[in-house]
């Protein structure tokens, strides 16, 4: 793999990234059924919807540990033991908990663990403070929710490894893209910036 196509990975890790910690969007509906069986629904506009935020964070999961298979590449093109980058997985828990996340969304099973603690992607939402909103209005069985500041909206996602205490899913990917910088890549491309 030549370092151009690196480069090109890498930013678009880096593009992936930035969608998903962007607020932005065009907003949502969602419904419930209350406990006596009536039907609400909410409309939020303005704003990405924690689903929108789920894919977005399960690309960008499968986006940097698919690197993995990359860098293997270029280790045996560099002339380098492609060993050395399953050595920097293992000597990370947020690259092997990225790889668990990674291969439930793409093999949807969680039989296998990289990581021995099955780690998945859980408590996705967002979070919208009263200074964020321009309006909300109530229907009769409708609420309907106006985000004027979406930069103020906190979008929250957790990794949750089994017999650990949950981690923040954006530090999580951004402690792992930084392994895979300055651990595998620093070795093939120095100086280099995507």
């Amino acid at each position: 793999m030549s370092p151009t196509a690196l480069d090109a990975l890498r930013a678009r890790i880096q593009r992936t990234l930035n969608v998903a910690q962007r607020q932005t969007a065009e907003g949502f509906t969602q419904s419930h059924v209350l406990d006596d069986g009536m039907r609400h629904s909410y409309s939020v506009t303005g704003v990405k919807s924690p689903e929108q935020l789920e894919d977005e964070l399960l690309v960008l999961f499968v986006w940097v540990w698919s690197l993995k298979d990359h860098l293997k590449r270029a280790y045996r093109a560099n002339k380098l033991d492609p060993k050395l980058v399953d050595e920097a997985v293992n000597g990370s828990d947020r690259l092997q908990y990225i790889a668990d996340i990674a291969n439930r969304a793409k093999h949807g099973d969680g039989r296998e663990s990289r990581s021995g603690r099955f780690a998945t992607l859980v408590d996705v939402r967002i979070a919208l403070p009263q200074t964020a909103l321009s309006s909300i209005t109530f229907g009769a069985n409708t609420v309907g929710i106006d985000v004027c500041k979406p930069e103020e909206v906190t979008l929250r996602a957790s990794v949750q490894p089994q017999g650990t205490a949950p981690l923040d899913a954006f530090a999580v990917l951004t402690e792992g893209i930084s392994v895979w910088e300055t651990q595998v890549l620093s070795r093939i491309t120095p100086n280099r910036t995507p």
